[in-house]
Parts: C-alpha cells; sequence; structure tokens
C-alpha cells in the first residue's frame, strides 16, 4: 500500500446517508420472506441494510479527496453512468469530484433498500467500485478486499460482505452461529434449491418420526380429532375423605385471546393431559 492509499479518506469518513440508511433497517424487522433472519433467531442480529452500507463506505475511498486517484475516479463515473442510464436517476456530472461523491453516497442509500439488495445491476456496480477501490487502496497481494468478522454471530456482516464484492473470513466461539453462517454463506450459494428441498424432505421425514413416536402421550379425541394444545400442570390431591380429586395448580386455561377473522373472539379449550 503506498504512501498516498493509506492516507487517502474512506467515504465513511466524510459522510454516510444515516436517515434513509435508518429507515431501510427499521422496514428488514417486518419482512418474512427470504431474510436470514426467519432462518433462525438471533438476539444480537445487525440490520443487513446497514451492514451492507457501513461496508461499502468502509471500503470505498473519497472521490473527492485530493488524493483519490485518476483511475478510481473514472471507474465510478462510468460504472454509475451505465447503472443510471439502465434505471434512470439524478444526471451528474460525473467529471466533478463532489458529484462523483454525491452519486456514490446515493447508490449506497439506494443499495441499502432490501428490494434492491439482490438486484443485478446493483450488485454489479458495488462489485465494480469495490474492485476498483481495491486496485488503488489494496497492496496487490490480493484480487479482492479482505474482510474478517472473528465474532460473525447471525451472519449479516460477512452475508453483506460478499455482496458488496469482498473475500470473506468469518468466525465465532458458539458453534450455533458456526453453523449458521456456514449454511448462509457456503451451503445456500452453493446447493441453491436443492438444499431447500433437501431440508423440506428431511424435516417431513423427522416430524413424520416424531409423530410416530409421541402419538402414545398425545392421544387423539375419541371422534379421531388432533388436540389443538395441551396444558401441562402439576396437581395435588383433594384432601377430603370422600373425594381424592387430583386439582390442577393452574391459574387459566385460556390459551389465547384476540381478534380473528375480523372480530373479538375468545377461544378456550378443555384441559387435557394433566400431570402429578
Amino acid at each position: 500500500m503506498s504512501r498516498a492509499s493509506a492516507t487517502l479518506r474512506r467515504l465513511i469518513e466524510v459522510d454516510l446517508p444515516i436517515k434513509q440508511i435508518s429507515a431501510h433497517a427499521r422496514r428488514e424487522k417486518s419482512i418474512r420472506h427470504g431474510h436470514i433472519s426467519t432462518m433462525h433467531l438471533w438476539w444480537a442480529r445487525r440490520p443487513l441494510a446497514a451492514c451492507r452500507a457501513v461496508i461499502l463506505g468502509a471500503l470505498w475511498p473519497d472521490p473527492a479527496d485530493p488524493a483519490c486517484p485518476a483511475s478510481f475516479r473514472v471507474a465510478v463515473g462510468t460504472t454509475l453512468e451505465g447503472l443510471r442510464n439502465r434505471i434512470g436517476g439524478t444526471p451528474r456530472d460525473w467529471a466533478n469530484p463532489l458529484a462523483l461523491r454525491e452519486g456514490c453516497l446515493e447508490f449506497i442509500a439506494d443499495f441499502a433498500n432490501w428490494d434492491l439488495s439482490s438486484q443485478l445491476d446493483y450488485c454489479n456496480a458495488a462489485r465494480a467500485i469495490t474492485a476498483a477501490a481495491h486496485a488503488v487502496t489494496g497492496d496487490g497481494s490480493r484480487s479482492r478486499p479482505l474482510l474478517i468478522d472473528p465474532f460473525a454471530g447471525g451472519g449479516a456482516i460477512p452475508l453483506e460482505g460478499l455482496r458488496c464484492g469482498a473475500d470473506v473470513f468469518a468466525s465465532d466461539l458458539n458453534p450455533l452461529p458456526v453453523l449458521l453462517n456456514r449454511v448462509v454463506l457456503q451451503d445456500i450459494p452453493r446447493y441453491g434449491e436443492r438444499l431447500a428441498v433437501a431440508v423440506r424432505e428431511e424435516g417431513a421425514r423427522l416430524r413424520e418420526a416424531a409423530e410416530k413416536a409421541l402419538r402414545e402421550y398425545y392421544p387423539s379425541d375419541p371422534d379421531g380429532s388432533v388436540p389443538l394444545a395441551y396444558l401441562w400442570a402439576r396437581t395435588v390431591r383433594c384432601e377430603g375423605p370422600a373425594c381424592g380429586a387430583e386439582i390442577p395448580l393452574l391459574r387459566t386455561k385460556w390459551l389465547a385471546k384476540g381478534p380473528r377473522m375480523g372480530k373479538s373472539v375468545d377461544h378456550r379449550y378443555s384441559l387435557r393431559g394433566l400431570i402429578t
């Protein structure tokens, strides 16, 4: 790495579209299809939108920095101009370094949107600019930047590093996040739909085996219907000489209360499966 590239400011040191990124990060909480958070809950999961934006801001130099190489500015202008020609957008004077900076920040804000995160036009543009950035900031030992996350957790940072055009090394002390990261970063890209089919088939097999093994402990009703739920509770035996009934230590038999099919309906089910 040259002395000039070592002092070259990264985009995140200058500015970042925090308001737009935060809005996209908040929206992610309600996404239930295709998001890695639906695969397994993780208590410290980072928003993908924020990770994607921060990684790009940290990898890309500031085009308006006086020390920024001309080759990077040309690559940014060419890439963003090509993207705008395909999808539309704000016309800019790509020869102006400040316009290049504004274009990069606008791209980061747009790319933080979940709906655009898998669009090839945006992914290819992000990777092209990342490659151009690494060409002027790297030491030449690697063709792509290396992102290292020693405590990868739910895998948001490694996933977005790959999406943004970096090579990734992820690790964790907990075997659960190690498994999550392996599935997200290796197995899904390698096997794709075949993995989803295999998981569904194995899940159905395990469910059938569990139902068979537990059937005697959770019997069906006399008419053949399957109980919706069981409430388990400790019991005490009535000490009355003529009683001896088992009394469940349970405050309520309600399973759910709330709106259903547009009406406020209370649901009450019979108590089943008491144990002492």
